[in-house]
């Protein structure tokens, strides 16, 4: 980006972004915390197939933010009082007078510096949730005729006027659409985030929000399209659709949005907690203690590459649960039941990638499977320690 004279302060990379590196590296487990709490108190309007909740960012969320990292309001202010920007009174993007948007922004350089994926993408989401973006955002779009009121007419919006272009539709829901908008933002701005001057940063913060603006209002204008024109009317939400690509999409919606809500939430839980313990203990048994599950547990989740492979693990022991029960809630003894019984004689595909997985993810993993997996009472005890631990991490993520 072409330099500006005059505009080439550079008070938060030399001011803010070392108390923020500072923070993170010492009080890291605290920022987790506060960052799944944000997201566990919002996952069902996160995790919605449509944009119809506000998603509030209340004074207590920031609180909670600057608690975990030890630090004050006044400590970032402080820097943003240095910047070229500060003195111009209607400066835009008003974000970046915005303590914290400013100290979610030196988070996203520190964990895109050290080419930490997981919890860049936390941040990334945590900012793009935040006060003076997505809220404010859906509050300018949705004035009137909120679609928290009139869902039936969003569900026809998204059902019946948006095609696989737009992002919401490709992607299935609020979260995942803007999971991949903010790859997309920080991998065109690399450079920006490298050199961090005060102009990169407003550059930056501008272009995110522009991004979910665009976004919104996108969706916004088939809304209000739709409202004023009663095209809803004539939609009946028991019929079935036609043959083709969207015919699932509408069979399946409603367990379908349960069942990326349920992993979405799990995976939250996993990427911002330690291994429980008090869990290993009640997966282990005589053939596998408390210490060797803890053990195989952290070496699965320290490796990046399986995360994919318990994802996709998570993913299938609850979608055979909703197909296969009456209960849609996983919060539930049934199912964990229904997960952790073995099911020996199954053809369904599902049920054995999902013991696929299990072995390939012990066999990398655990050197006393390997050595012991050959006696069938030792190697269903791992198996039952695996899929224990998980179901139950399932379970408290989403109560």
């Amino acid at each position: 980006m072409p330099r500006r004279k005059g505009f080439d302060t550079s008070a938060i990379l030399d001011k803010v972004y070392p108390i923020i590196e500072k923070a993170i590296s010492t009080r890291y487990n605290l920022w987790k915390r506060a960052v799944s709490n944000f997201m566990q108190k919002r996952s069902a309007s996160l995790f919605d197939i449509a944009p119809c909740d506000r998603i509030y960012y209340t004074d207590l969320d920031r609180e909670e933010l600057f608690q975990a990292l030890g630090i004050g309001t006044h400590e970032i202010m402080n820097g943003i009082r240095d910047t070229y920007y500060y003195s111009i009174a209607a400066f835009k993007p008003s974000q970046a007078k915005d303590e914290t948007t400013i100290v979610c922004m030196c988070l996203i350089r520190y964990f895109f510096l050290k080419n930490n994926q997981k919890d860049l993408e936390l941040a990334m989401i945590y900012l793009s949730f935040s006060g003076k973006f997505y809220p404010s955002i859906h509050y300018g779009f949705f004035k009137t005729v909120a679609p928290a009121k009139y869902r039936h007419v969003m569900e026809y919006v998204i059902n019946h006027k948006m095609s696989n272009k737009y992002d919401l539709k490709k992607y299935g829901t609020i979260i995942a659409t803007v999971k991949e908008m903010d790859k997309t933002w920080v991998i065109a701005y690399k450079n920006e985030f490298k050199e961090f001057i005060d102009e990169d940063v407003c550059y930056t913060i501008d272009q995110l929000h522009n991004r979910l603006k665009s976004f919104v209002k996108n969706v916004a204008s088939l809304y209000y399209e739709a409202y004023e024109n009663k095209e809803y009317i004539t939609y009946d939400k028991d019929s079935l659709p036609e043959e083709g690509d969207s015919a699932l999409y509408h069979l399946t919606t409603n367990d379908s949005f349960k069942l990326q809500m349920y992993v979405e939430n799990t995976m939250t839980k996993i990427n911002t907690s330690q291994v429980d313990y008090s869990i290993c203990k009640s997966c282990s048994d005589a053939n596998v203690k408390t210490e060797e599950v803890k053990s195989i547990i952290e070496t699965i989740l320290n490796n990046q590459d399986n995360l994919m492979k318990v994802r996709e693990y998570i993913t299938l022991t609850i979608a055979c649960f909703l197909e296969e029960s009456e209960v849609k809630e996983i919060n539930s003894t049934k199912f964990l039941t229904y997960a952790i019984k073995p099911k020996p004689n199954t053809k369904n595909p599902a049920i054995l990638r999902s013991k696929e997985i299990m072995d390939e993810l012990l066999d990398d993993n655990s050197v006393g499977f390997r050595k012991r997996k050959h006696r069938n009472a030792t190697r269903q005890s791992y198996y039952a320690a695996f899929s224990t631990y998980f179901t139950i991490v399932a379970i408290r993520a989403n109560r």
